[in-house]
């Protein structure tokens, strides 16, 4: 039998929601992929824009060969300089999502505890991250949840008029760093990343488009008062953060889950305060919006 033969996993893919999200099964990703899997998990990529893998045993060096297959795996971005100071500790391109804490009572990752609001990897960068790859090595009892909500039914449920309304517009996108809900629209540009991008994305992999705004990242539209531009944004989260197209994740030690962040928001839930949680996270770089 040849090593090509040996590698090729027989793979399932097994929708989890009508909108987002799907299981893929009969894959292990610590093995290296043949050409044919890839094309199936791809396919399930664009199809679906969030994917599962149960039961993974991965090293960094295991998600980051796997992620590579994606895109060109991404470095960490430090905070401009002015930015609000958050502790947290240098990481290069494997983020620790962690509320541990040292014997000092020092972070030992990033993201701590507590819960995030939508938000979409990058978008106030030039090329925002295509896909994140995140992997579940501790996991609370209860709460911790990612997540996701599509932003291509977000856009589909649009009503006609607002889609017209909006169609070409751009926003603002920012990043306030160690905040996790609306961004403060005050903050003075130059203290934080931030960068216009297109409101409607067609998306590269599936050619669909989505509507792409976040509570946590989307600051206004640009061209228009600030006033009419919170109200049409708060339209649009709204239709966003619809529960119909929003799926749950709930957190297994073992999982690893990517999604396309032009195709969904993903947000984080609480747990329980004496408890802890621990995941490797990477992504992988895109190209311009426009």
């Amino acid at each position: 039998m040849s090593l090509l033969a040996e590698r090729t996993q027989a793979i399932t893919v097994h929708k989890m929601h009508p909108y987002i999200g799907a299981e893929v099964r009969g894959v292990d990703l610590s093995r290296p992929l043949d050409d044919d899997t890839l094309r199936q998990i791809k396919d399930a990529w664009h199809d679906n824009a969030m994917l599962v893998f149960r039961d993974q045993n991965l090293t960094e060096d295991d998600q980051r060969r796997f992620a590579s297959h994606f895109g060109k795996v991404a470095k960490r971005v430090p905070p401009p300089k002015g930015a609000i100071k958050v502790e947290t500790v240098a990481w290069d391109d494997m983020m620790m999502i962690t509320d541990h804490v040292d014997a000092n009572g020092k972070p030992v990752g990033s993201l701590g505890h507590g819960e995030m609001w939508f938000h979409s990897d990058k978008c106030y960068h030039r090329t925002p991250h295509r896909a994140t790859f995140l992997y579940g090595i501790e996991i609370p009892s209860e709460g911790g949840d990612t997540r996701f909500a599509s932003m291509y039914a977000a856009y589909e449920r649009m009503p006609a008029e607002l889609k017209r309304r909006l169609e070409g517009a751009t926003v603002m996108q920012g990043y306030q760093y160690g905040h996790g809900h609306r961004i403060d629209l005050s903050l003075d540009l130059s203290s934080i990343h931030h960068c216009s991008q297109p409101l409607i994305v067609v998306n590269p992999g599936s050619k669909r488009k989505g509507l792409y705004a976040a509570s946590v990242n989307t600051m206004w539209i640009e061209g228009i008062d600030r006033e009419e531009s919170e109200k049409l944004l708060r339209q649009c989260f709204d239709i966003i953060e619809d529960p119909e197209i929003i799926y749950d994740h709930k957190w297994r030690v073992g999982d690893l889950v990517m999604w396309d962040n032009l195709a969904c928001l993903h947000a984080r839930t609480d747990w329980p305060q004496e408890q802890t949680r621990m995941l490797r996270r990477c992504t992988v770089e895109g190209e311009p919006l426009y």
